[in-house]
Formats: structure tokens, C-alpha cells, sequence
């Protein structure tokens, strides 16, 4: 008992020893009291002591064991005879010695995210083995053992232009990368998070993984392009995660316009999925294994990024070549999809490319042709309506599919009625090869009779012929007691013939004015309008409509009427009804 007890009093003396020296220790640092040396560090002077230093860094032990070890020493009279070591080029700084020099002193540093980094590089540059052991337990315990907070170490962190910088970037990444994977891995079922309910505060795998994806993709430049190309490396196998995927769309969606706050962040996303798509995915069908909304909705927001990010060539550049790719492997089956294609917003030329690629390398069948040629439609009723396309790539774009692949053309009436509403600058000769493409034949009766108003539609030569010939038509069945209608049938074809005498006028004026061009370039020589249309190998347009005269009296006007007048006809009434009256019966 007495032994025990004598043992236990030294042990309690050794310690209040200790703790003694510890503290004056501790206490001549602060103060530097007794200092046998300064250490000038960006011109900052700490007075320490050169024993703890001796015993804590390999730096200053190879400088004294030297025989030359005052070189790069220099002697101060204002330091009282205390020697001064100048290091200049610290890694870490004044700030990462003092935190690496308080260690020698047993003062345990106040370790951060800010200044952890300087004080391992300080402590590395001058041989602090303890100090090093110390911050990697704080890095591992508190930066590297979880992703959240390497994501907030690398959003915050500054290279001190040393190693570390690597040590401390390197691992934060890795971290990031094994996140990520394992979160693909846990998550079944793509699709936008749903609001958390009262008392619920679970997460489930779709949204953790959302939240690292857009956290990695918003930080620097740097470090979110090394760890998503290490994901697209990684063995991830993204086209299982989007099979049958009926909300991979929303999940899109969701991420990228939600959830990313910089337009940077949303291309990261976007072109790290594409390539982990586009890497997994197989050579002849896209959508083996996948459903064809993911595809069709990664083509939709790379669309709309490219228009975005003008300004960045090079982010510019990458969206570019992956939208190529996708346009091509979506636009080889377009026949093939899963989903409407007109539900998604793509752009005119992202469309045209696809109908290309469809038309070039795709088997498109009979049935093919009207399916794809109806989704074309409502594209362009879509781009009509918000004036997004110009009239060149909407002939195109209708143009690229034969006649016998669309049944009606109510759906591109109305959408050039719509386009040439919102582009009142249109040119005559824009407006007239968006109106050609209109098909009287296959026009509804509704929309027949509306466009048989429409003046534009109606100004073309071959339609006019088409009214002229119904009206014709209809005189032929009339009663010859019905003077009265058809006198309102006959004041119709005055009008429509005196559209058609315009828009001949109209072209004959511009006919003569190249004319007038032309002989100016070849001397004064004039082709006259005559032989210009009866000499060219594509003849003026002439009306092919035979009339029938046949005359009747009017029981009201007392007046001879033809029912199918010819052009000399319309000139011989001209004496009881002149130009501006004819306009007026007609309306």
C-alpha cells in the first residue's frame, strides 16, 4: 500500500512538472522571452527559441550540423546578438510558420480549412514530421472523410504553390469521383425530387445524387472538369439507371434548370452525362437498353446551352460536338422513339439535322414518312407561331418529304399564316414560296374557304385559275331565271380576274425592269416582254381555264351577262362598272 502510494504522488508530481514546463513553454513563446533567434518570414519577425526548433524540424537541424550552417545566416545588432534567419519563399507563409512553429511549442494549432494547407506546406518545406502527421488526422477526420466538406474545402481553397496543393486537391477530388459512382449505383430510378413530406426528412439515392452532381459541376473550372471526366472514366453504367425511364425527363429538368445556378454548372452536367451516355451506349440502336427521353431530352438542353454560352468558344466547342453526335444517333431512328418528338424544344437546325440523318441513313418506310412528316408539322407550327424560323428552312424542312407523305395541309396553312404574321418584313418572293407549298387539294373545307380569303394565298396564279374554274363551274349549274345569283356569282369572277390582271401586271413590271438591267449590261439591246415568255424555256404562266360564253339577260338590270367570262369580257363591262365599284360588290 505504501509503495502504491508513494508511486502515485510521483506520478501526480512528474505531471504537475509537466504541465509546468508545458505551460512556460507555451508562455515564452507568445511573448519571446529569452529568444535566441528570429525568424523573418514576408517580413515578419518571429522570436523563437532555437532548441524547440532543433527538436521539432529537420530544416534547422541539417542547418546547424553544417559546417558552414551560418551561411545564409545574417547577424542583426538590433536582434541583441540573436541570430536572424530570413526565409522569403516560405511555402505557407508567415501565417503556416506560426502555426507550424506554436506545434514545436506544444500549443496545439487552430486548424481550418483556410489555413491547414499553409500550415502542412510550412511545415513539409522545413521537415516538421509531427506537424505533418497532425494535419493529415485533421484532413482525413474533417475534410477528406466525407464529400461534403471536400466540397467545401476546394470552393474555398487557395494554392500556396507547393505540394500540398496536389496532396490536398488530389484526395478532395477522389473523394468527389467515389461519391458520385456510388451514388449511380444506389440510385434505381432517375427522376425529379419529390417535396418533402411533414415529419420526413429522408432523402432518398435520386436526390443525393443530384446534389453531388450539381455541387461538383459548380465548382471552379478546374476541379469540376477533372472530376467529371474521372466519372465519365469510371465504370458507371448510366444506360441501366434510364431503362423504360418514363421520368428521366423530369429528372433532367429538375438538375440542370433547377437545380445549377450558373449556366457554366449546367454545361458540366450536361456534357458529363452525354459522354457517360454516349460511352455505355450501343453502336447501331442508341436506346437498347434506355428509353429514348433521355436521349432526346440531353439533345434538348444542349440546344438551348450552345445559344447561351456564345460568348465561351471553347465550352461553345464541346456543346457543339456532342449535340453533332446525339443529333446523328437520335436522328438515325427517329421512326424508333418512345415519345412524341414534337414535345421536346429543339431548334430549327437541330431538327433539319435529324430529318437528314433520318432521311440519309435510316430506313424510312411509307408509314415512316407520314409519321415523322405529322411531328415535322407541329414542329413548324411551333416555330411559326414564336417567329423562331426563317421562311428558307421552313421550305426545307417541308420540302425534305414527298407529296404523298402528308394526307392534309391545314396544319402548314395555318402555321404560314402564322410565320408570315410575325415577319411582316418578309419579301414578295418569301411570301410566295411559303404559299406554293399549300396544296388546295388537300385542304380542309373550313380551312379551304379561309384561305380562299386570304389575300396572299390567293394571289398566286394557279389558284386564282382553280377559283376562277369553281366559279365557272358554278355558273354552269345556275338557272338561267336566277339572274340575281348569278350576277353575285359574276361580280366573284370579276374580282378574282382582276387579281389575277394584278399579279400578271406585277410580274410583267418585273420582268421589264430585268429587262431594262439586262440591256443596260448588253449595249441597248431590249428583249421585249412577247418574246422573253414565248422564247424561254420556262413559259409565263398562262391561264388554262376554257370558257364557254353564253349570255343572258338580267331580269333586273336588263343587261348581257356572260357566265364564264373571258379577260375581254371583264373589259367590256368596264363602262358600267369601273374598277373601284367592282372591289366594292366584291366586298
Amino acid at each position: 500500500m505504501a509503495m502504491n502510494r508513494e508511486g502515485v504522488v510521483k506520478r501526480e508530481s512528474e505531471a504537475k512538472r509537466e504541465g509546468g514546463f508545458s505551460t512556460w513553454l507555451q508562455q515564452v513563446r507568445r511573448s519571446g522571452e529569452y529568444s535566441d533567434v528570429t525568424v523573418r518570414v514576408e517580413g515578419e519577425d518571429f522570436h523563437v527559441h532555437l532548441l524547440p526548433l532543433l527538436n521539432a524540424s529537420a530544416y534547422f537541424r541539417n542547418v546547424t550540423s553544417h559546417p558552414h550552417w551560418s551561411s545564409g545566416w545574417s547577424s542583426d545588432a538590433s536582434h541583441q546578438g540573436s541570430r536572424v534567419i530570413s526565409l522569403p519563399n516560405l511555402p505557407g507563409g508567415a501565417e503556416g510558420f506560426a502555426g507550424a512553429v506554436d506545434y514545436c511549442y506544444l500549443i496545439k494549432p487552430n486548424y481550418t480549412i483556410q489555413n491547414v494547407a499553409r500550415i502542412r506546406a510550412a511545415a513539409e518545406y522545413l521537415g516538421m514530421n509531427d506537424v505533418l502527421e497532425s494535419t493529415k488526422k485533421f484532413l482525413y477526420q474533417n475534410i477528406f472523410a466525407h464529400w461534403r466538406p471536400s466540397v467545401g474545402c476546394l470552393l474555398q481553397y487557395h494554392p500556396v504553390g507547393s505540394p500540398v496543393d496536389e496532396y490536398i486537391e488530389t484526395r478532395c477530388l477522389k473523394v468527389l469521383v467515389a461519391a458520385l459512382a456510388r451514388a449511380f449505383g444506389e440510385t434505381k430510378h432517375l427522376s425529379a425530387p419529390m417535396p418533402l413530406r411533414a415529419g420526413n426528412l429522408q432523402t432518398s439515392p435520386c436526390q443525393v445524387l443530384s446534389e453531388i452532381l450539381v455541387r461538383t459541376a459548380s465548382l471552379p473550372d478546374a476541379y469540376a472538369a477533372e472530376a467529371l471526366d474521372a466519372l465519365v472514366e469510371a465504370d458507371v453504367n448510366l444506360n441501366l439507371k434510364c431503362r423504360q425511364g418514363r421520368t428521366v425527363r423530369s429528372w433532367l429538368d429538375s438538375v440542370i434548370d433547377d437545380q445549377c445556378t450558373t449556366d457554366r454548372a449546367r454545361c458540366s452536367v450536361v456534357l458529363c452525362l452525354a459522354r457517360m451516355l454516349l460511352r455505355g451506349a450501343p453502336v447501331c440502336r442508341p436506346w437498347l437498353e434506355l428509353s429514348s427521353q433521355y436521349w432526346c431530352s440531353l439533345l434538348e438542353h444542349v440546344d438551348h446551352l450552345v445559344s447561351l454560352v456564345g460568348d465561351d468558344e471553347d465550352m461553345q466547342e464541346k456543346l457543339l460536338d456532342v449535340k453533332r453526335v446525339i443529333e446523328r444517333r437520335v436522328g438515325v431512328s427517329l421512326d424508333e422513339l418512345d415519345d412524341y418528338l414534337h414535345s421536346y424544344k429543339l431548334g430549327p437546325d437541330t431538327l433539319m439535322a435529324m430529318v437528314g440523318y433520318w432521311l440519309d441513313e435510316g430506313h424510312p418506310d411509307p408509314a415512316s414518312f407520314e409519321e415523322i412528316a405529322g411531328e415535322v408539322d407541329g414542329f413548324l407550327w411551333t416555330y411559326a407561331e414564336a417567329g423562331a424560323i426563317d421562311p428558307e428552312t421552313f421550305v426545307a424542312l417541308f420540302k425534305a418529304f414527298p407529296n404523298s407523305s402528308r394526307q392534309s395541309h391545314d396544319t402548314i396553312f395555318g402555321a404560314v399564316e402564322k410565320l408570315l404574321a410575325t415577319r411582316p418584313d418578309a419579301s414578295p418572293e418569301e411570301k410566295q414560296s411559303l404559299w406554293r407549298l399549300i396544296d388546295p387539294a388537300k385542304l380542309s373545307p373550313a380551312v379551304n374557304e379561309r384561305a380562299l380569303n386570304n389575300p396572299g394565298f390567293l394571289s398566286q396564279p394557279h389558284i386564282l385559275e382553280i377559283v376562277l374554274q369553281k366559279h365557272s363551274e358554278e355558273l354552269a349549274k345556275m338557272p338561267d331565271t336566277d339572274a340575281q345569283n348569278m350576277r353575285h356569282i359574276m361580280q366573284k369572277v370579276i374580282n378574282a380576274s382582276l387579281k389575277l390582271l394584278e399579279e400578271n401586271s406585277r410580274r410583267s413590271q418585273e420582268i421589264m425592269e430585268l429587262q431594262q438591267q439586262y440591256s443596260a449590261l448588253m449595249g441597248g439591246k431590249i428583249c421585249h416582254l412577247q418574246d422573253s415568255c414565248d422564247n424561254s424555256p420556262s413559259p409565263c404562266w398562262r391561264p388554262s381555264l376554257t370558257i364557254t360564253h353564253r349570255t343572258t339577260q338580267s331580269e333586273t338590270e336588263g343587261s348581257e351577262y356572260s357566265e364564264t367570262p373571258s379577260l375581254a369580257t371583264v373589259s367590256s363591262i368596264e363602262p358600267r362598272l369601273n374598277l373601284r365599284d367592282i372591289y366594292s360588290l366584291g366586298t
